[in-house]
């Protein structure tokens, strides 16, 4: 057994069963199995590209809405009231300068085309240079759904409070000035909400940092 053994291993690359397996390997294929990087076999025609997508005909009325509600806007609270519209995903999105943004919202509340006069959701996010406020409010007549945005400052965040005109974002408020630390001019009560009174710094900030805050 270990002369046998010793025979099998010590067969060369010259042995009958080497060369086989040398002629039957193809010549195109690479000798680890695969091509390098870039490579394309003889012959080969590179792919051909796809045609570009067709514009999503949800997201194109959704635009053209928005379109529409920035006029509204625009016409009664000027041209640099309104600072962009567009589409977030399907929905008509329409951002506002913060110095408009209660009228601009009350405006929309009240208009006999909207009615936007039912609050799905309020939040707020932080970016490098700013912080974002949406607001997703709906008609409960017409059946509208719209996104209304302001921004301010990252250094000194302000928005005036929506609550005169939706006394429900109330605790939505609260809750981005104690996460996020954004001050809602006007409203009744802004104090936190989730963390006590005496937390330092506001924790969904990106530049957030919980060593040595939040104590007292």
């Amino acid at each position: 057994m270990s002369e046998t053994n010793d025979q099998v291993q010590g067969q060369s690359a010259d042995a009958p069963s080497a060369r086989v397996a040398a002629e039957a390997r193809p010549a195109s294929v690479h000798p680890e199995g695969h091509r390098p990087a870039g490579e394309r076999p003889a012959g080969e025609r590179p792919a051909a590209r796809k045609p570009a997508a067709p514009p999503d005909p949800r997201v194109e009325a959704a635009k053209e809405t928005a379109a529409r509600i920035g006029a509204v806007i625009a016409q009664a609270l000027g041209e640099a009231a309104v600072e962009e519209t567009g589409a977030a995903h399907r929905t008509p999105m329409v951002r506002v300068r913060k110095q408009d943004w209660l009228a601009a919202v009350s405006l929309l509340k009240d208009h006999p085309d909207w009615r936007l006069n039912y609050v799905e959701c309020m939040a707020g996010t932080d970016y490098p240079e700013y912080i974002e406020i949406a607001l997703y409010v709906q008609s409960t007549s017409q059946g509208h759904f719209v996104c209304l945005k302001t921004r301010t400052d990252r250094q000194d965040a302000e928005v005036p409070s929506l609550v005169p005109c939706h006394p429900g974002v109330n605790w939505e408020e609260r809750e981005i000035y104690d996460l996020l630390g954004v001050r809602f001019t006007g409203h009744p009560d802004l104090r936190r909400i989730m963390l006590w009174e005496g937390f330092a710094g506001h924790p969904l900030r990106k530049d957030y940092s919980e060593w040595g805050e939040g104590s007292t």
